[in-house]
């Protein structure tokens, strides 16, 4: 027993820091558990590929010859530091560790905080989706005499991926916070498929036509050219790049050079380790972050001056053009909001896309679409109505409690959002359908406008009815399109919002899609005119009917829901 006088030694903190970082992971799903249901999807969708990408890399390990094994083995360790550095600025972290900022003001050494950053990612599941990949690495080599250095090359590439990723958030935090840069990202991660999907379509089509092109020798003589090709001359210079070459040299039986490789990682991962906790000194002293500075004060502008110029809102009652009003300029000014137009333009691009590229078993391009295709656009229209108007309280923000402090009627703010959200997805859904009927013709297309159009009434009913049974508050601070299953809910909001709501749109809209569906079976265009007729008229009383009756739930239910509003941090 120590003597009363005498200082008690510092223990390290890292396994107390390591229980803080568990337990804020269990609270961040036990107060949002619509994240819970985030990341089954995510499991469900990514796990797979990632047991798939595992398991094909584990058998190129064990079977490809030469310099590959070791070749690919870098090529993915390489992809995925590369993952790491450009998810916080095109989305956001990976791994979303705790803010160490706030543990700077406790006397808890460097050490105990960059340990227990590493190992607190353990708690994020995108870790352990890249787990299978680490495994099939250990898998591939583990079994060789290079054992120890392949344990060490798997535990340097992850640290390098964890300290890149809280590098480059300390480092261009200013820039990554800010507005600007927030609008830009969600425009461009939203508008990212789109370029991918031309690319590969591209590439593919030139490969095909390059190797066509060839003859027999000049084939060889590629191939030729490909097998000597040593990818890991480039790969070798990349932190998560070194790893590899030492594997390849333990395997040679060059251990002093695999060494040196080892080393050159890790010195490398030491440096940007040191730099990364002195910008967080600086971070936590006031120095702000390393580009981008200080955030600054805000400054006050001044109130613009009302003209009484005309506007096209004037049509409406004052009450309901004011409601018009402000929810088209929080759809401009909110650029989750703005994307939503955006994408209604660009996903027929890739509905049509086997159309537009001609190749397989069709051809022609354009001219080959089928009448029927004109059936679509319905469908269309009612994936619009239901992304754009869906969880339509909640794109309110914190503005929602001000709202309902207004003295206007409820269902009138569900008929301003519904008059802004169909033309939100009807300007999109008339361009596209416009083109179809040009391009196919016929009287199929030209009905099926009018009746995508009625359709879109009936769903943005269904959606403002859901919004106040199954509300899901949504952080319009976020460098996301969608905040749904990140910002909070539960499980009965996140499954409805993925089950009940769509069932939901499709059973108001059966009727009008009966119609069509006959009056093209058996091709009566008369038929196709009462199927428009029937989807406008349905559509704007459900949208009535249904405006009103959320309001009348919303009257019942606003002081619950604007707690349900209420972000976790909040």
């Amino acid at each position: 027993m120590a003597a009363l006088g005498e200082p008690t030694p510092a223990r390290s903190q890292v396994g107390t820091l390591f229980r803080i970082r568990g337990k804020l992971t269990v609270r961040q799903f036990s107060r949002e558990r619509g994240r819970i249901i985030g990341a089954i999807l995510v499991i469900l969708i990514f796990g797979p590929m990632i047991i798939a990408a595992a398991v094909g890399s584990a058998i190129g390990y064990r079977n490809l010859e030469g310099q590959w094994p070791t070749a690919l083995f870098g090529g993915i360790m390489v992809a995925l530091w590369l993952l790491w550095l450009g998810f916080p600025i095109v989305a956001t972290s990976i791994n979303e560790s705790a803010d160490i900022t706030r543990l700077l003001v406790f006397p808890i050494s460097r050490r105990d905080l960059i340990l227990s950053t590493l190992l607190g990612t353990l708690f994020d599941y995108p870790t352990y989706l890249m787990l299978p990949l680490f495994v099939a690495a250990f898998i591939g080599f583990g079994f060789t005499i290079a054992f120890p250095v392949v344990i060490l090359a798997i535990l340097l590439c992850y640290g390098h991926m964890v300290i890149i990723g809280q590098f480059i958030s300390v480092a261009i935090g200013g820039i990554l916070q800010s507005r600007r840069f927030r609008d830009i990202a969600i425009v461009l991660a939203s508008l990212l498929g789109l370029p991918c999907y031309f690319i590969n379509v591209t590439f593919q089509s030139g490969m095909e036509r390059f190797m066509d092109s060839l003859s027999p020798g000049q084939e060889e003589a590629f191939a030729e050219s490909f097998a000597t090709f040593q990818p890991l001359n480039i790969l070798q210079w990349f932190p998560t790049g070194a790893p590899a070459r030492a594997v390849e040299q333990a395997l040679a039986g060059s251990w002093g050079t695999a060494v040196l490789w080892l080393l050159y990682s890790a010195v490398i991962l030491a440096a940007l380790t040191w730099v990364w906790s002195q910008l967080l000194n600086r971070l936590a002293t006031g120095g702000g972050f390393l580009i981008g500075g200080r955030p600054q004060a805000e400054k006050e502008k001044p109130a613009a001056q009302k003209t009484n110029r005309g506007s096209i809102l004037d049509v409406l009652p004052h009450d309901l053009a004011v409601l018009v009003g402000k929810e088209t300029r929080s759809v401009w000014r909110v650029p989750q909001r703005r994307v939503g137009l955006l994408q209604g333009v660009l996903v027929p691009f890739f509905m049509m896309g086997p159309f537009l590229f001609s190749g397989g078993n069709v051809s022609g391009g354009l001219s080959a679409i089928p009448s029927w295709f004109a059936l679509t656009m319905p469908i269309y229209a009612l994936f619009l109505s239901w992304v754009n108007s869906q969880n339509m309280l909640a794109w309110e923000g914190r503005g929602l409690p001000s709202l309902l402090l207004t003295p206007h009627p409820r269902w009138r703010l569900f008929l301003a959002k519904g008059i802004v959200f169909f033309f939100l997805s009807g300007i999109p859904y008339l361009i596209v359908s416009g083109l179809v009927a040009i391009f196919v013709g016929g009287w199929v297309s030209s009905v099926a406008i009018p009746v995508g159009l009625g359709m879109v009434l009936a769903a943005i009913s269904v959606t403002a009815v859901t919004s106040v049974l199954f509300p899901i508050p949504i952080n319009l601070e976020a460098k996301r399109t969608r905040g749904a299953f990140q910002s909070g809910g539960n499980f009965k909001t996140g499954c409805a919002s993925i089950t009940i709501i769509p069932i939901g749109i499709a059973v108001v809209n059966l009727p009008a899609g009966a119609l069509l569906g006959l009056a093209f079976y058996f091709d009566l265009p008369w038929l196709g005119g009462v199927a428009a007729l029937v989807s406008l008229v349905l559509g704007a009383a459900l949208l009535y009917g249904g405006c009103h009756l959320a309001g009348n739930l919303l009257m019942e239910r606003e002081p619950e829901l604007v707690a349900t509003m209420k972000l976790p941090e909040e």
